[in-house]
């Protein structure tokens, strides 16, 4: 069922010099690790404090003016708010008053006062229907919480106003909203920085042991540490490989780029067309294949075909992309050795 707007003509905007006189603090935080102990230094020491009392307003919804005026400054708000709860955004407009497109006329009726507008929604908003042949064992975080906040930024007076419904139909302090949500943007942070180091699992496993923090009485605090699991792991490093590998948005511009750089570290290419060609081929070879090829591969070469090898998602006309993989024995331990690669949008070879 869709909510009914609010009308904000009809509410009280009062001022507020500080946010946090508003805004809950932060699930998280860090604990120093004690004398006694040796951890590592990067270590996860973020724990999440339970039973804590969400936050309540004599008024509901509850209406407020933030410091600021611009979008830059209404992002701010957002993220002090989603450093306990991942408040979900789920609408974000912009308006230009006085400012007429070509070819419109001049509305009538009540005219817009704010110049942009975003919306937040609960994480456990809307409700969840299972499929009859589900086989879903766990449940689904939706609940129906209709908690849900909007800031706006009213140009007749150039300040942001905000307006809150903060009651939640859950305690968001609970373990098992914990269990359902997200983690926390910090947390997130601190894996995303342990990626970017260059870490896999087994570092990253290390440094989310901390036995002292796992004694914590969990009614008042637990680690955060075990809502890490190697999924969040291997899911950011392949992320992370993706970003580097694509150097444009444009496939064939990427792979042109891709072409130059190999070239100046001393590979061999071959790339004939930069575009979209029915005879399109880029084939690559280090130094070391090629000097492996020169010297054991005189008397047998294979070639090894894995058509669909990759998602389309640069030829046309439904072609696929087609890996070829030279190959010659190798001679130390009598196997397929791989001494050029090859894509092309050709089955044949």
């Amino acid at each position: 069922m869709k909510r009914p707007a609010t009308i904000q003509r009809h509410l009280d905007f009062p001022t507020i010099t500080d946010i946090f006189d508003v805004v809950p603090l932060p699930f998280t935080e860090e604990i120093a690790a004690p004398d006694d102990i040796s951890v590592e230094p990067n270590a996860l020491r973020l724990v999440r404090r339970m039973g804590g009392i969400p936050p309540s307003f004599p008024d509901h919804p509850h209406t407020f003016t933030i410091p600021g005026h611009t979008l830059e400054d209404a992002k701010a708000f957002v993220s002090a708010m989603q450093a306990t709860i991942l408040w979900t955004g789920s609408k974000k407009a912009r308006n230009d008053p006085g400012v007429l497109a070509p070819g419109k006329s001049k509305p009538t009726g009540q005219q817009t006062e704010n110049l942009f507008k975003l919306e937040y929604r609960c994480p456990r908003s809307g409700t969840y229907e299972p499929a009859p042949n589900s086989r879903k064992k766990v449940g689904s975080r939706k609940c129906g919480c209709l908690a849900r906040f909007t800031i706006t930024h009213h140009w007749q007076t150039n300040s942001l106003r905000v307006v809150w419904h903060w009651d939640h139909n859950h305690d968001p302090y609970s373990l098992e909203d914990m269990d359902k949500s997200r983690m926390p943007k910090v947390v997130e942070k601190w894996l995303d920085d342990r990626v970017v180091s260059g870490m896999g699992w087994n570092a990253i496993q290390k440094l989310l042991n901390c036995p002292d923090l796992f004694a914590i009485d969990p009614s008042v605090a637990i680690a955060e540490s075990p809502s890490i699991t190697y999924d969040h792991v291997r899911t950011r490093i392949r992320n992370r490989a993706m970003v580097l590998a694509k150097k444009h948005s444009n496939v064939f511009r990427s792979i042109e780029m891709w072409n130059r750089y190999l070239i100046s570290q001393g590979w061999n290419t071959y790339l004939p067309f930069q575009e979209d060609s029915e005879y399109y081929t880029f084939a690559f070879q280090s130094p070391w294949q090629r000097e492996m090829m020169l010297t054991y591969g005189q008397s047998m070469v294979m070639v090894d075909a894995t058509h669909n090898s990759v998602s389309n998602y640069c030829f046309n006309d439904g072609r696929k992309v087609s890996l070829y993989t030279i190959i010659i024995r190798d001679p130390v331990v009598g196997k397929g050795l791989p001494v050029c690669w090859a894509f092309t949008s050709s089955e044949a070879t």
